[in-house]
């Protein structure tokens, strides 16, 4: 961050509504202040500065903005973080992981609700942010590497300069090169576009994200990333909680109609109404139409 976005310089005169991290009342639409500035990419607003002091989160700010990535360690209790790992397995039911958790148990509205999560999702993406999505996925000994890919994979390039959406992975076991953790290519956010075919090939500079259970591993929606094969014995289990800006939804919902809209008008209203995408499935992501997805958001 520069210094105009430290904390100090923060502390201005301008009074806005706070965020869900930092606990406030919030005021009467008659009486709200209209904004007409938009906060630079890497600040702190003034309001989520002192939650950010509070929980110690200065650093990771910095190093979100700059490198496009962070660890938060000690995220929260060891036997909450022993707890969330066996909701995981259960709701993986001995498959590679689970979608659509946060109904799934206690464990995940807690971990979705976590200040420290709250308040990067906020620094991140912004005041307002929604909740996208909430899976689950553990990997044994001899799972392959993903591809590399930036997680604005339904945006075109360049990518705003404003993030879109936050990753969070809450790392219920030991992160590390050997057990398959989450690679990142230092630098590659600042290119604001998707990595091409020869780049996703030979993953140049890739550095492994490593970090022990019950810390949390968050990027951005810029960086290229894919994760190691798994060598070692046991599960790695993981909880992927994503934070999107507030915009990233329609005005108007319709899904209560969907299906009659569908029968009457045919594959065009479908896409319209989000069904030929992989986004908001009841069950979770259809990774079936995960590639057209993708296609279709560079086109």
């Amino acid at each position: 961050m520069t210094e105009t976005t430290t904390l100090a310089a923060e502390n201005n005169n301008r009074t806005r509504p706070t965020s869900g991290a930092a606990k406030r009342k919030r005021p009467m639409a008659a009486t709200q202040e209209m904004y007409h500035d938009t906060l630079p990419p890497d600040a702190i607003s003034h309001e989520l500065a002192p939650v950010i002091q509070e929980l110690g989160l200065e650093k990771n700010c910095r190093e979100l903005a700059m490198e496009g990535w962070t660890v938060i360690r000690d995220v929260s209790t060891l036997e909450f973080n022993g707890r969330l790992r066996e909701k995981i397995l259960q709701a993986a039911k001995g498959a590679g992981g689970a979608n659509m958790l946060l109904v799934r148990d206690p464990a995940f509205p807690e971990a979705v609700l976590n200040r420290k999560l709250l308040a990067m999702a906020e620094f991140s993406v912004g005041r307002g942010f929604l909740l996208s999505q909430v899976a689950g996925s553990v990997r044994p000994k001899g799972a392959p590497a993903i591809g590399l890919h930036a997680d604005s994979n339904w945006l075109p390039a360049p990518f705003p300069q404003h993030n879109m959406l936050l990753t969070a992975c809450w790392a219920c076991d030991e992160y590390s090169k050997d057990g398959g953790s989450t690679l990142v290519i230092p630098g590659s956010g600042n290119l604001r576009r998707h990595p091409n075919a020869k780049e996703a090939e030979e993953r140049a500079g890739a550095i492994a994200i490593e970090c022990p259970p019950n810390s949390v591993a968050m990027w951005d929606g810029n960086i290229w990333h894919a994760n190691w094969p798994r060598n070692t014995e046991g599960q790695r289990v993981v909880c992927h909680i994503t934070y999107t800006r507030l915009m990233m939804r329609p005005v108007e919902d319709y899904s209560a109609h969907a299906d009659r809209l569908i029968e009457q008008h045919g594959e065009v209203m479908s896409q319209l109404m989000g069904r030929e995408d992989f986004l908001m499935g009841s069950r979770g992501a259809d990774y079936t139409k995960l590639t057209t997805t993708f296609n279709n958001a560079k086109r």
